[in-house]
């Protein structure tokens, strides 16, 4: 995001002039969310009351992504939004693979804890590329998903169209002279 506004001149004062709408949908869902991931739901109901305070946060963002679509790059973040959503409501939980830790100088696999949000994968996950299941060189036990790389691609696109002047028919517009 902000490499790109500093890498292509653009203007940060154009990017805080971004016009959202609603966005309260996205607030009350990363608040929901933190407290999902601090907050310990009993094992028992993860199924059920987590997964479904879940897919609530997640619709609340895709609602505020879809009012927000016209703006440069947010379709692609709507996109990648849904991505995560489609693999999380077929499997009740992001699938991701396990983590990679170092023992007595060996590398040594062990699976992660399951979470309102994350679960172990397994051989029978619907759709498993789109999980948890990659990660970057040299970034141990960070886990992302394809929908995470597409969002990442709108967050920069959303910072860059922002960051410039605005466009009619393919051109760039100058900036109005004040007349006071």
């Amino acid at each position: 995001g902000i490499r790109q506004v500093v890498a292509t001149k653009g203007s940060f004062e154009r990017l805080t002039r971004i016009k959202l709408r609603a966005l309260w949908l996205l607030l009350v869902a990363v608040v929901a969310q933190l407290a999902l991931e601090f907050v310990d739901l009993p094992e028992a109901r993860l199924d059920d009351v987590g997964y479904g305070l879940l897919l609530t946060t997640y619709a609340l963002i895709l609602g505020f992504f879809l009012l927000n679509r016209g703006v440069g790059g947010m379709a692609i973040v709507t996109i990648g939004v849904a991505l995560n959503v489609l693999v999380i409501a077929l499997n009740q939980g992001m699938p991701t693979k396990d983590d990679v830790v170092e023992r007595d100088g060996r590398e040594v696999r062990e699976p992660i804890e399951r979470t309102v949000k994350h679960q172990p994968e397994e051989d029978d996950d619907l759709v498993p590329f789109l999980g948890d299941v990659l990660s970057a060189p040299g970034i141990p036990n960070q886990q992302f998903s394809i929908g995470d790389i597409v969002i990442g691609i709108g967050v920069a696109e959303v910072c860059f169209e922002a960051s410039r002047r605005p466009r009619r028919r393919g051109v760039y517009l100058e900036p109005a002279a004040d007349s006071a």
